[in-house]
């Protein structure tokens, strides 16, 4: 998926200790892991609880609904 603005989400190593921003997440992200970067309001999902996916999924799709309209 390419980017085509400056606030569009990505996936990005993580450098330093987090945790999940979804609600109810109380999962640590360690350096080195995967995450998926919102830039705009810098919440970060991880790949190690599943959010990441569904985060990246949900933009894909919001993504594309604004494109056909």
């Amino acid at each position: 998926m390419r980017r085509r603005f400056k606030a569009d989400p990505k996936w990005i190593t993580v450098r330093h200790p987090t945790r999940c921003a979804e609600p109810n997440c109380q999962t640590h992200i360690n350096p080195g892991e995967r995450g998926f970067y919102y830039p705009g309001d810098k919440s970060l999902y991880g790949s190690r609880c599943g959010h990441g996916e569904k985060a990246e999924r949900d933009f894909a799709a919001h993504r594309i609904d604004e494109d056909t309209y």
